[in-house]
């Protein structure tokens, strides 16, 4: 091997390492994890969305999953509170709740992200 293949390969080498180890870091620092946490228990649920703004009982926002079901977060951060804004969450259902909204399953905010 030249001494330039050797320098190229090594350059080539050191970016991808940089790039790999930032994108993993950068991406698990986008989420949060809202105040109140998330009740234990009920099934989990991945979801990527957009926020809405619904004026149903005097307003709320939900929302809506990419998967056709709107979502009625009990615990959505005021950051993320913002019609139109497109989101990625891990949500646990409480189908042991009832709420005055509904518009969808009522659920608990694991960890949230824009998008």
């Amino acid at each position: 091997m030249t001494v330039r293949g050797a320098l190229c390969l090594t350059l080539l080498l050191g970016f991808a390492a940089c790039n790999s180890t930032g994108a993993r870091a950068g991406s698990e620092a986008d989420w949060v994890t809202p105040a109140p946490a998330a009740e234990p228990g009920g099934t989990t649920v991945h979801i990527t969305g957009i926020v809405s703004h619904l004026d149903l009982e005097g307003g709320f926002f939900a929302i809506k999953g990419d998967d056709g079901t709107t979502y009625d977060p009990t615990n959505l951060p005021a950051e993320f509170q913002k019609d139109g804004l497109a989101v990625e969450a891990e949500l646990r259902r409480r189908d042991d709740m009832a709420g005055i909204h509904q518009a969808g399953p009522i659920v608990d905010i694991v960890r949230i992200r824009a998008r």
